[in-house]
């Protein structure tokens, strides 16, 4: 008897691809190489792969020049891409509120002076 060999089409890397895009992949990866106590290197990966029609679906932020009026088109998304920038917006704000926490954590020392 001959001995069963796995079969692969042609289509199942298009597929999967297709899979892929459509649904949309999250890759978070942390990786440290150390010797003894000391760390040499490490590296933090974040990562997500989609199609711009999915990732305008999820609200994903596009790179800097994206034709956005084309993927809402393509995504059949209303204009929520001035949505999407007033949300990353805040985003920045609570940044300058730890700075100014900072600050006031370093004015009772004045104080004390």
């Amino acid at each position: 008897m001959s001995d069963p060999k796995p079969t692969r089409s042609q289509g199942d890397l298009a597929e999967m691809l297709e899979m892929l895009l459509d649904k949309g992949v999250v890759i978070n990866a942390d990786i440290a190489v150390s010797v003894g106590d000391t760390e040499l290197l490490g590296i933090q990966l974040r990562a997500a792969v989609a199609s711009f029609e999915t990732a305008a679906q999820y609200g994903l932020e596009f790179p800097t020049g994206t034709d956005m009026k084309r993927v809402e088109t393509a995504a059949g998304v209303s204009s929520d891409a001035s949505d999407a920038n007033s949300e990353t917006q805040p985003e920045t704000e609570p940044a300058r509120e730890t700075t100014d926490e900072h600050s006031a954590v370093s004015s009772p020392s004045s104080r004390e002076e």
